[in-house]
């Protein structure tokens, strides 16, 4: 049903209310036309003449773009009837409308798009010009969840026909490199529906094993990627992938060793991942840790291969060690003696986090040695060190201690201690959490809410929550959806008949989901019908930079610095409401609050959590791809950014046509980028014209 509700959406978009559209055509930008539709939230109904009247092919391919990005499948049969000028941009737009598109809901719908691409992708491509009309059909070929297995299997087939004949020539390996990206989200996509065909699985093993001259990196990785998808990966084919030229795909290999295995035994499972604990790159390295651990390598090889990483280079690497030796090997005291001189209370603000993590280790392994410290890390100046003092204080089953870090005056610490002491079963968890309703951080009152939605229907549970739910209003921040609903959603379990009255501003609330959900719980707890009238709020702002095609470098509190590079042609809205924002100063002092090595930083809440952002949502622009170093806008669902962005540390295909990508780190600075560390301040953002 994800089409209808995308339907639904794109309707109550088009009718927001927008400020008086800018004028000026900012430059690096889409044509003017379309980016003030898309500034104002447009649909279908305003953004599909756009491509009928103009005569501008700019304008048109532009337009077309944009309605791929509404994720509306309805739009389809228009795009597959556009001419033929503009066959490239709608092939994109088609796959991105049949996003998340369930084939069952009208599979003659897939049928049609599957036949014009297909039409496409076969067409003669005995010269290069033929061949790049054919590769129109690759990228969108690869993004649909198809129907039937003939289907996934034409699709293989166009795939492998031009994967072939770009093989070999150095001119081609943009279209070469497109083909097995391709094969990557085909088989992610349709691994339900059916395996790819043995020929397709043949060609993407001779990819890995270097046969052909544009079997590069890019080519390598997402063969096997793909192959990985499809469940092709042998433990012949593991071997040459861990000991690849590229780190991206030995880490994969690496992280293979960590799940399935590729079919290898245990013994010689454990003997690889133990060789890759020496890998030259940290990413690998990381990846051996957890694997070694994951597949009880503690149990048959010992614990010495962890002790031996807590030294290493890469702080991301060590304190995979220490987390795993919380779990591992709880018997050896020369370990213990080990983890407890790692676990001395930290003497900065900056630099906690082995001790951090170091101290949660303890608590599991000996949790009497680790309630010597917990005073120093409960009470920590610090909030992340508080944080990780929660994390140990559940492992110790402290429940006195987990009460009073429930009242800290950090909102994550609050957060993280509210539902350990309810999955502690700790007396004063729900009193705990009516008082955090009355936090200023949304992040702790939407705990608190997730919490008291699940206690037992009570009365007196209605005032609180209410209380909340309309002080959070007022600040009219459609980033507090989410604590917003939170609070709805318990308010029905505890709500009795006419108090619901209450809540009736709530009906006419600038954010629709709001309106609906408090409309449901009106009229099922009065019975009498209550209807959502929503007033979305004014959007958007008028002052925007002239010039998208800017720089920002993010210094960080430690001395060192990166810069990103914004990409205006692929999301010019989301750079205008960057750039804004960083000239604005927003960013400053803000910090890098999740790191998941191996995926992704994210930083630019003023919260350090992903529940508080800048006050309006962003419009998502959907379209380039998630490679190592590029940024993307930090979501949670469609047209939910909040100015959060996350850069990408690795290539992550699966965030491929879900997130906006609108800036890009240099290579050379991507070290900086993968040494920070939890909590890392920005200091400041600056702006100004890339340097060439």
């Amino acid at each position: 049903m994800k089409f209808l509700a995308a339907a639904c959406v794109a309707v109550l978009l088009a009718q927001q209310p927008a400020r008086p559209p800018r004028s000026v055509q900012p430059l690096g930008a889409e044509p003017l036309p379309v980016l003030q539709a898309e500034r104002a939230w447009a649909g279908a109904d305003l953004l599909l003449p756009l491509i009928a009247d103009s005569s501008d092919p700019g304008v048109a391919s532009a337009a077309i773009r944009a309605v791929g990005r509404l994720e509306d499948p309805h739009v389809v049969p228009t795009l597959l009837a556009l001419k033929p000028d503009y066959q490239a941009a709608a092939a994109v737009a088609i796959a991105q409308s049949l996003k998340g598109f369930d084939s069952a809901a009208d599979p003659a719908l897939v049928q049609n798009a599957w036949a014009w691409l297909y039409r496409i992708g076969m067409q003669p491509i005995v010269s290069d010009g033929g061949l790049r009309l054919a590769a129109r059909a690759v990228g969108p070929m690869g993004r649909i969840k198809y129907a039937s297995e003939s289907q996934l299997h034409g699709a293989e087939e166009v795939l492998r026909r031009i994967g072939v004949r770009a093989a070999n020539d150095p001119k081609l390996s943009d279209i070469y490199n497109s083909v097995m990206r391709s094969f990557e989200s085909l088989a992610r996509l349709n691994s339900r529906l059916a395996r790819l065909d043995d020929d397709s699985r043949t060609l993407l093993a001779k990819v890995i094993e270097n046969t052909a001259p544009n079997d590069g990196t890019t080519a390598r990785l997402y063969a096997f990627s793909a192959l990985l998808a499809a469940g092709g990966v042998d433990p012949d084919l593991e071997k040459v992938a861990l000991k690849d030229d590229d780190w991206q795909v030995r880490r994969l290999a690496t992280a293979l060793l960590g799940g399935a295995g590729a079919g290898l035994e245990s013994d010689a499972r454990l003997a690889l991942v133990r060789e890759r604990l020496e890998d030259a790159a940290p990413q690998v390295r990381y990846e051996a840790v957890t694997a070694y651990a994951r597949r009880g390598g503690p149990a048959a090889m010992g614990c010495e291969p962890l002790t031996g990483m807590i030294g290493d280079d890469a702080l991301h690497v060590a304190l995979a060690a220490l987390d795993a030796l919380g779990d591992a090997c709880k018997d050896d005291e020369g370990i213990t003696n080990r983890v407890i001189a790692e676990a001395r209370t930290p003497q900065s603000t900056t630099s906690w986090h082995r001790e951090a993590h170091a101290f949660v280790a303890l608590a599991k392994r000996a949790p009497d040695r680790a309630a010597l410290s917990m005073e120093a890390f409960a009470t920590h100046v610090n909030p992340w060190v508080r944080l990780y003092a929660v994390r140990a204080a559940a492992a110790m089953n402290d429940q006195a201690r987990l009460e009073k870090l429930a009242s800290d005056a950090n909102a994550n610490v609050v957060e993280a201690a509210l539902p350990a002491m309810r999955r502690l079963k700790t007396p004063g968890a729900d009193a705990a959490a009516v008082a955090a309703l009355a936090h200023e951080g949304l992040q702790a009152v939407r705990a608190a809410a997730l919490l008291l939605k699940e206690s037992p229907p009570e009365r007196r549970l209605f005032r609180p929550l209410a209380t909340s739910l309309l002080r959070i209003t007022r600040a009219q921040s459609e980033t507090s959806r989410d604590a917003r609903l939170a609070l709805l959603d318990a308010i029905a379990v505890h709500v009795v008949g006419d108090d619901a009255l209450e809540l009736a501003p709530l009906l006419k609330d600038f954010d629709p989901r709001v309106a609906e959900k408090t409309a449901e719980i009106m009229t099922r707890a009065t019975g009498k019908a209550a209807a959502a009238a929503p007033i979305p709020i004014l959007r958007g702002s008028t002052d925007v930079p002239a010039d998208l095609r800017q720089c920002a470098l993010i210094e960080l509190e430690s001395g060192k610095s990166f810069r990103m590079k914004m990409l205006p042609d692929m999301a010019p809205i989301t750079v205008e409401r960057f750039l804004k924002l960083a000239g604005d100063h927003y960013y400053d002092g803000l910090t890098i609050h999740r790191i998941v090595p191996n995926f992704v930083i994210q930083g630019g809440s003023p919260g350090a959590n992903e529940y508080v952002g800048s006050r309006e949502f962003m419009r998502d622009e959907v379209n380039a791809a998630n490679v190592r170093g590029t940024v993307g806008l930090s979501t949670r669902g469609r047209n939910t950014g909040d100015a959060q962005f996350f850069v990408n540390m690795v290539d992550n295909p699966r965030l491929n046509d879900d997130y906006t990508v609108f800036a890009a780190i240099a290579d050379n600075e991507m070290p900086v980028v993968d040494a920070i560390q939890e909590g890392d301040v920005m200091r400041r953002i600056t702006v100004a014209r890339c340097p060439r």
